[in-house]
């Protein structure tokens, strides 16, 4: 079971791939519902083609070398700077 309190990419490098690929689509499923309903439908489109558009393998890479990169950090903050730098900053 995974635990938010806590919870570093370090953590998240060590769930199977399956587990990995579902947590990262619920992110980008969570973040583009906020980012529509808080500032505007357009950056909610844009963070759902931005991960589920033509380069999604892409995508899975750069979070995967991400997550790598700076393992101490919570997973949910590198998607969320991953988000904002592809699609502006997610306001509330």
């Amino acid at each position: 079971m995974v635990q938010a309190e806590g919870f570093t990419a370090k953590d998240f490098l060590k769930l199977d791939e399956a587990h990995q690929k579902f947590w990262i689509e619920g992110a980008v499923d969570m973040m583009g519902l906020v980012a529509a309903n808080t500032n505007n439908h357009q950056q909610g489109k844009c963070i759902m083609k931005w991960y589920y558009g033509d380069e999604n393998a892409e995508r899975n890479g750069l979070i995967i070398a991400s997550m790598k990169q700076y393992e101490d950090v919570p997973p949910n903050a590198i998607m969320l700077a991953l988000a904002e730098r592809a699609c502006g900053t997610i306001k509330n």
